[in-house]
């Protein structure tokens, strides 16, 4: 045990001695590789941070564009679609024309049928009148769910003068 001890001693000393033995110019020579070290170090924190700023800027051009596409997508989409529904119904008017001339030419039985159709095709145009309007009141909020019930609307409109 004894003879560990002063292994250890010894060893300790000797460590001691070698690192007191290092010269001012060795000691100098860290200092520098040291400094050396964190200006490479700086350097490659700025590189990087110079590259995420450059990516971020492209990635926020990228998503200034793609909501420019979109808000002209959506005005494009608006626009056929209120140009669709006038259609629509100027088609209904038309059918609706139609029938008043059967109206005033049909007997009781006949003209209460006719009136019948004539009302459900009032409704159908006055359904598409509403939507038009909220299309030209710049409708964006719930705009997918929007124009999905104004296509069902179409195509109920559509049956109507099929019917």
């Amino acid at each position: 045990m004894k003879k560990q001890v002063l292994s250890w001693v010894n060893l300790g000393i000797l460590g001691c001695s070698l690192f007191m033995a290092c010269t001012a110019k060795e000691k100098h020579q860290a200092a520098e590789d040291a400094q050396k070290a964190q200006d490479k170090i700086e350097n490659a924190a700025d590189r990087a941070a110079d590259k995420t700023k450059e990516a971020f800027d492209e990635v926020a051009t990228d998503v200034k564009e793609s909501g420019q596409e979109s808000k002209e997508d959506w005005q494009r989409e608006r626009s056929e679609l209120a140009v669709k529904v006038e259609d629509q119904k100027m088609a209904l008017q038309n059918e609706i024309d139609r029938v008043d001339a059967k109206i005033k030419v049909a007997k009781d039985k006949e003209k209460i049928r006719w009136q019948e159709r004539k009302a459900k095709l009032e409704v159908k145009r006055d359904e598409l009148d509403t939507s038009l309007k909220k299309i030209q009141n710049n409708a964006k909020e719930d705009w997918k769910e929007f124009k999905s019930d104004l296509n069902r609307k179409i195509d109920e409109a559509q049956k109507s003068l099929k019917d």
